[in-house]
């Protein structure tokens, strides 16, 4: 008996430990830079966005989901040519995803991101027709209600 109940304790271990399907993050997404600088991710089905309060740039990707990671492919930015990086997702669930930062030579410790909208966004192939869009984030960051506050 004690065996298997040590059996279903470490399945039951290893099952909660293991990586998260990349599908299951959608919508709009915040988290600070190490700076400390305010920073949203905009998950939709083929494309994302992000927002950089330090620049206050906007970055649009192409988006491809495999298993647990998150790859983004820069499509347009007006401040740099090339961007490519993966989001590596360990854990996600209604209000919050954390996921490790894979770019080049470069890897992030895990960083969390926090729920701001569940809706999924639908974001279109240029930031010029984006524009609604980044002009729903301002009118948010003006009216107090950055971070998801106040939705």
């Amino acid at each position: 008996m004690k065996n298997l109940i040590l059996i279903s304790v470490t399945s039951l271990l290893i099952f909660a430990c293991g990586k998260e399907e990349s599908t299951s993050v959608k919508g709009k997404w915040y988290t600070y830079a190490e700076s400390g600088d305010y920073m949203e991710l905009w998950l939709g089905e083929e494309r994302a966005m992000s927002y950089l309060s330090g620049i206050d740039q906007f970055l649009l990707y192409d988006l491809k989901r495999e298993g647990s990671k998150l790859n983004f492919s820069l499509i347009e930015s007006r401040i740099i040519d090339k961007h490519n990086f993966q989001l590596d997702v360990t854990k996600s669930d209604e209000k919050l995803f954390q996921a490790t930062f894979i770019g080049g030579d470069k890897v992030d410790s895990l960083k969390t991101y926090f729920l701001v909208d569940a809706k999924m966004p639908v974001i279109k192939e240029t930031l010029d027709q984006n524009q609604d869009l980044m002009n729903e984030l301002f009118e948010r960051l003006e009216s107090g209600s950055h971070a998801g506050h106040g939705h």
